[in-house]
């Protein structure tokens, strides 16, 4: 490797792999960030939410953890949305990760999420005793940031603060070991895409 990569790979938290590697969009070591949906695509998938369908968010352990509401992702599982959400993943994992992944589960379905004033995703991991398959998770803003206060991604020890990953129809790929949070709403809604690709258990 080149100086000027080392001295990269050293600042900007790039692994050497991550340097060397085909990458369409990587600006930090844990996740991967692609531009996924164009803000009209963005409004198709909000406008296919049923409002009386909004269902408050369930988690095992500390009900202090989440608070939103959530309904399925809905449209063509063999095309939009969720051909651009698997083909997104695929890259990311084939140029990153090299996990061995089965894909999106019917009992850990894609959810969109909305949060609202007071709403929260404090830190976790999304792999858990509950759901061990989880290999790769994914996170994807619908919500024009200047709509809302709050509600910024945060990942435990990567600095992302000039990495744009709060950014409209941006799809953050992630192992789900990787402990994040979504910060508090204090003005107006935001809607997120969360869900997970499933694979062999670890080893």
């Amino acid at each position: 490797m080149s100086d000027e990569n080392l001295e990269l790979s050293n600042t900007d938290q790039f692994t050497d792999y991550a340097v060397t590697a085909k990458l369409a969009s990587l600006d930090i070591v844990s996740v991967n960030k692609s531009d996924v949906f164009t803000p009209e695509q963005c409004d198709t998938i909000l406008n296919s939410c049923i409002e009386e369908l909004w269902l408050p968010t369930k988690v095992v352990g500390d009900k202090a953890l989440h608070s939103a509401s959530r309904q399925k992702l809905r449209g063509d599982v063999q095309g939009f949305p969720f051909l651009d959400i698997r083909t997104v993943t695929k890259d990311a994992n084939d140029n990153v990760y090299d996990f061995n992944l089965l894909g999106i589960i019917d009992q850990d379905f894609p959810q969109i999420f909305k949060y609202s004033e007071g709403d929260e995703y404090n830190w976790h991991m999304e792999l858990n005793p509950m759901a061990p398959s989880r290999k790769l998770t994914f996170i994807i803003n619908l919500t024009d940031p200047t709509e809302y206060d709050g509600g910024e991604i945060e990942f435990l020890n990567v600095d992302t603060k000039n990495a744009g990953i709060n950014d409209r129809g941006v799809c953050l790929v992630f192992p789900s070991y990787t402990a994040f949070k979504i910060n508090k709403i204090t003005k107006g809604n935001a809607k997120f895409i969360i869900g997970s690709v499933h694979g062999a258990l670890f080893k």
